[in-house]
């Protein structure tokens, strides 16, 4: 009788007649449900569980990665931009048609705003400059261009500085073909290169700020 007690003589045999029909996802199926885990997790997820819950209850956390502090602009390298700027044998021409040299003045701009909004009469007095371009002014250096010359160079710009600038001072300047302003971080991957003519600059490589890509590039202006 105590055998019996013990393993269950007097009930009836589990009816296995199901399982023996089932397919093996239902199977896999039935056993997540008795044990409790799912089907994307598995028995390793489910202890994986576990040991998550082990370690909350006794105090213990997996230790967070910490953020990295965000470098400041001034701690990284100095942007390389490459100036290109080739000079016509037809430059900056007076009425006669004799070509003279030109004067150019190169930006660098926390903001292109003040920059491309500031009239023609700005540009070449330094007091006139600091007053209407203010705090967007980082500094300003002059290069004269000789007809028929090329002049290259490559500047290095801090990265703080977001914007470079250049201004030709033309005797007669063709409308809006005088000045642009050029994002640093664009200008650092292509390059600039420009061509100074008769009464206006083409930007050949580079994407100038607020002017259309088809107007920059041509070389064919008409002068006032």
């Amino acid at each position: 009788m105590l055998a019996c007690a013990l393993v269950g003589c007097g009930s009836t045999p589990p009816d296995t007649s199901k399982l023996s029909g089932m397919a093996p996802r239902e199977l896999s199926e039935l056993g997540a449900e008795a044990g409790g885990t799912s089907e994307g997790g598995g028995v390793m997820g489910y202890l994986g569980g576990l040991g998550k819950k082990a370690l909350e209850a006794t105090g213990l956390k997996k230790p967070e990665v910490p953020e990295l502090p965000k470098v400041p602009d001034s701690a990284l390298p100095d942007r390389r931009i490459d100036w290109r700027i080739h000079a016509s044998p037809s430059l900056n021409v007076t009425e006669q048609g004799q070509s003279l040299a030109l004067l150019t003045r190169l930006y660098r701009l926390r903001s292109p705003d003040a920059f491309l909004q500031a009239a023609p009469d700005t540009f070449g007095d330094p007091t006139k400059e600091k007053e209407v371009l203010g705090d967007d002014l980082v500094s300003v250096r002059e290069v004269q261009l000789i007809p028929g010359k090329p002049y290259e160079t490559t500047e290095k710009v801090p990265r703080d500085v977001r914007y470079v600038g250049i201004v030709g001072l033309f005797r007669a300047p063709a409308t809006n073909r005088w000045r642009y302003a050029f994002s640093t971080a664009s200008a650092e991957r292509s390059g600039l290169t420009l061509g100074a003519h008769a009464c206006a600059i083409s930007v050949q490589t580079g994407e100038p700020i607020g002017q259309p890509i088809k107007v920059v590039r041509s070389a064919a202006v008409t002068c006032p």
